[in-house]
């Protein structure tokens, strides 16, 4: 299975490079917006422990972005096209497909991820290598969580162009909300607040840069990541059984 998974890794990546407009906007988008939001930074800029509060949420619109488009949406445009099919027919099973997926996604990650942070450290001097190695760290724990995650939308019968526009609107909703919601008291409200895949990915981006910077005074506060984690993990295993290498919306 490592060798098939490892093909389909090679024919993705090769794939990826070639559709050099949507590698060039992953990479671009992110930029453009850091630069336009914070604009007044040009002038008076945050020290880097306020700063990282920014970088996370960048980090985490990035990762949700490229994890869920790189593989639950893929997937769902491969079951349309009928490719899912092939590629199940070639090597037997969808599972080398899904790996093969995810492990271009993991190359694909950490480039656009350094290109971001080195990019605005190197326009406002922050320290590169602490704020790299959040963000590198950061992709690497959330990876499996978030990827089995993306194969809900993977899972449902919808059509691929429906499930692209559902998700890449939904992105920007939930980024204003993981970085600029208020605290609740409710338990109930908390609770769906940080099911957001967004502030998930944000928060253990402030977490590592704790832990990183030996500036973290309590791991018990941040137990609910795990707990997330596992939630994440559970929904991912029911979808990837409910996964359809045929397409029930157009004939394939």
């Amino acid at each position: 299975m490592l060798k098939k998974s490892y093909e389909f890794f090679i024919v993705f990546l090769k794939s990826m490079i070639d559709e050099k407009i949507a590698l060039a906007w992953s990479i671009i988008l992110p930029l453009l917006l850091f630069f336009t939001i914070n604009y007044s930074w040009f002038h008076t800029k945050p020290d880097v422990s306020k700063a990282v509060f920014y970088f996370a949420s960048f980090w985490a619109f990035t990762i949700v972005l490229i994890l869920f488009n790189g593989v639950g949406l893929t997937l769902t445009n491969f079951r349309e096209l009928g490719i899912l099919k092939s590629f199940v027919f070639l090597c037997g099973s969808k599972t080398p497909v899904i790996f093969g997926l995810v492990f271009s996604q993991i190359i694909f990650g950490i480039f656009c991820l350094a290109l971001f942070t080195v990019t605005i450290s190197l326009v406002f001097t922050y320290p590169i290598l602490i704020l790299f190695l959040t963000a590198a760290c950061t992709y690497l724990v959330v990876l499996i969580p978030l990827f089995m995650l993306s194969l809900s939308v993977a899972s449902l019968s919808v059509r691929a162009s429906s499930a692209y526009t559902l998700v890449n609107i939904l992105i920007f909703p939930a980024t204003y909300l993981a970085v600029y919601r208020g605290e609740s008291s409710n338990f109930f409200i908390n609770t769906l607040y940080n099911l957001n895949p967004v502030e998930y990915v944000f928060n253990f981006s402030v977490f590592i840069y704790s832990i990183l910077t030996n500036n973290l005074h309590s791991i018990s506060n941040q137990l609910y990541l795990l707990f997330i984690s596992l939630v994440y993990i559970a929904i991912g295993t029911i979808a990837w059984s409910r996964i359809k290498i045929t397409s029930t919306i157009r004939r394939t």
